[in-house]
């Protein structure tokens, strides 16, 4: 088995991250590393590479602290080095997860979560998470930054702020790509001052663009325009400057695009809306609807590239799945918001362990599964890396200094009582609908009148 230097490093450079309880903090990483299933964090005591007692789970994430914007720096240094480009960018995604939590009522800045129309909103919690797409057919990523949503903000807001960090990252040219629910003036309105960070970003169909406005004649009064002609993504008004044919697989994708466009409250954001339109083998439409994306790239950039682009961008929606259901991303129940914050960052190092552990890792699948050809192109999957990952990191040793005892704790003092914990409101962050209108009984008709 080779060790891989990049692994070592990372772990040293994550140790000296920790400002406190660091030992215990990455025996906790390694746990949850290994642990294929987290019930919560306190069962990863249990576990053989966490070398401490279970108060220790409690301590580290109570009173561990960690440097995040120079533990942001190492995650960036640390992106493996075949981590694929796409037409010469590093690409990007950006989403955000929801830790629900109905029944913590001590929990403060819980906000109502809705998924979509059909399902009931939840009380929780929202992150929102910055990865780096690492390769494409595959479904790894490797974490850049993981922000918490507050009350008083938004995704948007958030997500804005995590891609302005990222564009002073570095001077090469980067990619971030997101789903529909940023395509508006609150998130395109932070990008407008990028450099290195170009925006993809999802339409929904009924989205309404304007032109580039006409210019102004010369010695004519008022201000110029800022918009020309309504562009409607339902109903092109002008023939598209550019289209092209992809294939991907059995599908047909059909490419057609228009330049020169923006959103009208962020007119100075000028990009290229690209519809997609997915076909079957007969040539008839695979979907109802097609999908639209918005680009603020140069133009020279292909069609087919910018599509693949966003369809890498799934990546991020397998990172979530496992990390919920392999590493108890929502395992933690606690109320102090330190601590939630610290148990996301746990879970996001786990991943990057397994991420660069995932050539070098043996392939322990058990016998009744079926076993392929490893090859480059192909690495294994994050759940056939962590089944490697206990007898690989075992071999590899931890920065991390071994327990000593300490005695025995002197407990709450005689007579203590401690006092009722504050309970929180939960926010709403738009405003109530009102009621319907309840109609008035119909009232019985007067009697007529009797003659005298």
């Amino acid at each position: 088995m080779r060790i891989p230097s990049a692994l070592s490093a990372f772990r040293r450079n994550v140790y000296q991250k920790f400002r406190r309880r660091a030992d215990a903090a990455l025996d906790l990483v390694d746990a949850v590393t290994t642990a294929g299933g987290v019930a919560s964090p306190v069962a990863l005591s249990e576990a053989p590479l966490f070398r401490r007692k279970f108060s220790m789970v409690y301590d580290v994430l109570e009173q561990g602290d960690v440097d995040l914007p120079e533990l942001g720096k190492v995650l960036y240094a640390a992106q493996p080095a075949d981590c694929e480009t796409l037409a010469g960018y590093e690409v990007y995604a950006v989403d955000a997860t929801p830790n629900p939590r109905p029944t913590a009522e001590t929990l403060s800045d819980r906000v109502l979560l809705k998924a979509d129309k059909d399902t009931p909103a939840v009380p929780g919690w929202k992150f929102s998470w910055l990865v780096r797409l690492v390769q494409r057919g595959t479904s790894w990523v490797a974490p850049q930054t993981v922000e918490p949503i507050p009350a008083d903000s938004t995704a948007n807001q958030v997500a804005g702020t995590q891609v302005a960090a990222l564009d002073k990252q570095s001077p090469r040219p980067k990619v971030a790509v997101l789903d529909s629910g940023y395509f508006n003036h609150l998130f395109l309105a932070l990008c407008v001052t990028l450099k290195t960070v170009f925006i993809l970003v999802r339409m929904r169909h009924n989205c309404v663009l304007y032109e580039q406005p006409q210019p102004k004649p010369a010695k004519s009064k008022g201000a110029p325009r800022k918009h020309g002609a309504k562009f409607k993504l339902d109903e092109p008004a002008r023939a598209p400057d550019r289209s092209a044919t992809l294939a991907l697989g059995p599908l047909t994708v059909v490419l057609t695009a228009w330049h020169g466009l923006h959103l009208k409250k962020v007119a100075s954001l000028v990009g290229l809306a690209l519809r997609v339109e997915f076909q079957k083998a007969d040539g008839t439409p695979r979907y109802q609807r097609p999908l639209w994306l918005f680009w603020t790239g140069p133009l020279t950039v292909a069609l087919g590239d910018i599509c693949r682009m966003y369809l890498w961008r799934f990546a991020i929606e397998h990172a979530f799945r496992f990390m919920k259901q392999r590493l108890g991303l929502n395992a933690n129940r606690s109320t102090q918001t330190t601590s939630i914050q610290l148990w996301m960052q746990v879970c996001a190092l786990a991943y990057w362990q397994l991420l660069l552990m995932r050539h070098d890792v043996e392939d322990l699948r058990p016998a009744w599964h079926p076993h392929t050809v490893r090859s480059a192109t192909q690495p294994l999957t994050p759940g056939q890396v962590q089944r490697g990952a206990l007898r690989f990191l075992c071999k590899l040793g931890s920065p991390a200094a071994p327990p000593r005892p300490a005695g025995k704790g002197a407990g709450r003092p005689k007579g203590y009582c401690p006092p009722r914990r504050l309970r929180y409101p939960v926010v709403r962050k738009t405003p109530k609908p009102a009621p319907p209108a309840q109609k008035a009984p119909p009232t019985a008709p007067k009697p007529a009148p009797q003659p005298l």
